[in-house]
């Protein structure tokens, strides 16, 4: 009886019968707020398609009940029973998804005004202090001269070392004169979603300040090549990671940057003029099209994929709208294609020694399954690295499996998002040099579309 009258309620509402308060009260059910999620429990475990006799509403107050209430009882528990494992798998699914260790704090994202809070309180503006013009130091004073103010906190506090509730709240008291430096990525300070400080100000004007997520930060600081390297950026344009890349270079060695948008590629001129880029040799050239052997000094290659910018923050708002369900798997399809080809055509040059690949999507087809197709097919020839490995353990790339784990050291990539980082969201894999081979022996052969998809 609990149950069909907690169905009741669920149909009623949705038919508009009455409002949540009022319906509310007449029930204790508490499907309602997590309903999107439990959707996806279902969906994944495949619950409905073994028990179809459910139906939609009361499946969703049996999983609520099993995975995070009080458990089931009645004549629908032997039901549960034939379905816990897969349930619980796909619970386990979505927390290493939404990077979460228990499923209290899953159940947090999805509640419904736990959402609303996140829409309403904006990513902050992340600003990297580019310091190819002036020093760290005269770039600060000059801002606290325009009138803003660091506030100082305790960075050795675990509660700020990680990306937690506290560190977010600390954020979010910012006055919009008011701006912290970041407890991760050096030379990084953060300003609150409404502060009055943007790209008109007079240090953006002059270059020594740079608007950059933090996300696309780590990429360039993940890959980390020493003075004096020569590196690709094989997809580069606007410039903002580069420029990065840049800074940890100090305006030394060599960056051979590679876009094949004309437009872009022009921008991006403009970008690394404005910061005093110096060492970066831009070309409007397709990355694939490159000869390998023409570039036999370079040692390190940053590979930001073109991919889906499911990840993005200002492209939808969390809550608004189920990335999961409006992927377009023909688009996906072929730009994990793409990826393919374009981490294992880095893999091919002779001499790299470590190749960091990215991309702003949530989508694993874009991420994980790129990340071990190339380390199926690259001949052993590389190994992914445990990057940011005492520092980033609250969003790491997703193991479907344990030959994922304890072979493909999967989790050794790093994955952000809003709820977990206030970023958005991003996966970056680094893969270093395991051995030297006989290059004859490792294959750039060109291969279809087809080919790309279908080989495991």
């Amino acid at each position: 009886m609990v149950y069909a009258e907690a169905k009741r309620i669920m149909i009623a509402y949705e038919n508009k019968q009455g409002s949540i308060q009022s319906l509310i009260a007449q029930s204790k059910s508490q499907t309602m707020s997590y309903k999107k999620l439990l959707n996806k429990i279902i969906k994944k475990s495949k619950m409905l398609e073994n028990e179809k006799f459910l139906g939609d509403k009361l499946a969703q107050l049996l999983v609520y009940d099993v995975l995070f209430g009080m458990g089931v009882r009645g004549k629908f528990k032997s039901a549960v029973k034939r379905n816990y494992q897969s349930l619980t798998d796909a619970c386990e699914y979505y927390m290493k998804k939404y990077q979460v260790d228990n499923r209290d704090n899953l159940l947090k994202i999805f509640d419904e005004k736990q959402s609303f809070a996140n829409n309403s309180s904006n990513k902050p503006k992340y600003v990297y202090i580019n310091q190819l013009k002036l020093k760290k130091k005269e770039i600060l004073n000059k801002l606290i001269d325009g009138s803003y103010q660091k506030v100082d906190y305790d960075k050795k506090d675990e509660n700020y070392m990680k990306s937690s509730q506290k560190y977010k709240d600390l954020i979010n008291s910012l006055k919009e004169n008011e701006f912290i430096k970041d407890n991760h990525v050096k030379n990084l300070i953060i300003f609150k979603h409404d502060a009055k400080i943007n790209k008109n100000y007079n240090l953006f004007i002059e270059g020594h300040l740079l608007q950059i997520d933090k996300s696309s930060c780590l990429v360039p600081l993940a890959l980390n090549p020493e003075i004096d390297s020569h590196v690709i950026d094989g997809a580069s344009a606007p410039g903002n990671k580069t420029i990065l890349l840049s800074n940890i270079l100090k305006n030394t060695g060599l960056i051979h940057a590679f876009d094949i948008d004309d437009a872009r590629v022009k921008t991006m001129q403009n970008n690394i003029k404005q910061h005093n880029v110096t060492n970066v040799r831009l070309k409007c050239m397709d990355f694939l099209q490159t000869e390998i052997h023409k570039y036999d000094r370079v040692s390190h290659i940053m590979l930001d994929v073109p991919c889906s910018g499911s990840g993005m923050t200002n492209r939808f708002k969390f809550g608004d709208i189920d990335l999961e369900n409006i992927k377009d798997d023909k688009r996906l399809w072929k730009l994990e294609a793409l990826q393919r080809r374009m981490l294992l055509h880095a893999m091919s040059f002779l001499n790299v020694t470590r190749i960091v690949y990215s991309t702003c999507s949530i989508h694993q087809e874009e991420n994980e399954n790129v990340v071990r197709y190339a380390l199926k097919n690259c001949d052993d020839r590389f190994k992914l690295v445990n990057i940011f490995a005492d520092k980033w353990n609250y969003g790491r790339g997703i193991c479907l499996d344990e030959k994922d784990k304890n072979d493909f050291h999967l989790d050794y990539c790093i994955r952000t998002c809003f709820e977990s980082n206030f970023t958005n969201g991003f996966f970056i894999a680094c893969f270093e040099l395991s051995q030297n081979i006989d290059q004859d022996s490792f294959s750039t052969e060109e291969k279809t579309i087809e080919d790309e998809i279908n080989e495991t």
